[in-house]
């Protein structure tokens, strides 16, 4: 009787062992995946423009960046689409808070001059993007707008001018925002492009 008593505990024993390791190893993978780090990738680039598109970016973000890699690579490309499809692609990725990891994150900052892109990023920090939380464990619970879709309301070209930089065919556009939440964002956007060598460039915002 003595023997069977010490085989039934030895089997508990074993059983709560076991259990032990089971519970401590789901919650060992559930904690892994969910402090795991957010990985962003470039997965495409257009040549010769440095335009890039990250693998974070939103589905309507996505369709316009194509629709300006097939623009790019015609052999003649239709300036005033062009335009179009940059302050499209800027406006989606600048008002599109929800996948920026941190408030550092500025979107739309590889559409607009190389010598503006420093200013533009510290405004927004303080402005826009100033109540971003963190994101680097994806694990962040924040309201943050998205844009579903944007509208061409106007497109005309100007001679622009200012004390720094000046285009003869610069071009102005209106753009209506579509917000997939509205959260009381800008809902229509004006955008100055400018040339910079090679590349329509963003040079003012209201």
């Amino acid at each position: 009787m003595k023997k069977k008593k010490k085989k039934k505990i030895k089997v508990k024993a074993v059983g709560i062992i076991m259990g032990g390791v089971v519970i401590l190893g789901v919650l060992t993978w559930n904690f892994h995946l969910k402090n795991k780090p957010l990985e962003i990738t470039v997965v495409s680039t257009i040549e010769g423009y440095n335009y890039y598109l990250d693998s974070n970016e939103t589905r309507v973000y996505k369709k316009y960046y194509k629709q300006l890699e097939e623009e790019i690579e015609d052999n003649k490309i239709d300036e005033k689409n062009y335009a179009e499809l940059v302050a499209k692609l800027f406006i989606i990725d600048f008002y599109t808070l929800s996948n920026k990891v941190t408030n550092q994150d500025i979107g739309g900052i590889q559409f607009v001059h190389t010598n503006l892109q420093s200013k533009l990023k510290s405004e927004a920090t303080s402005s826009v993007y100033k109540y971003v939380k963190n994101n680097l464990s994806g694990q962040r619970r924040q309201k943050l707008p998205e844009v579903k879709d944007v509208e061409i309301l106007e497109n005309k070209q100007i001679n622009y001018n200012n004390e720094k930089y000046q285009d003869l065919s610069a071009y102005q556009l209106k753009v209506k925002v579509e917000y997939v939440k509205d959260l009381d964002y800008p809902e229509e956007v004006s955008v100055t492009l400018i040339h910079e060598e090679n590349k329509l460039v963003l040079v003012e915002m209201k």
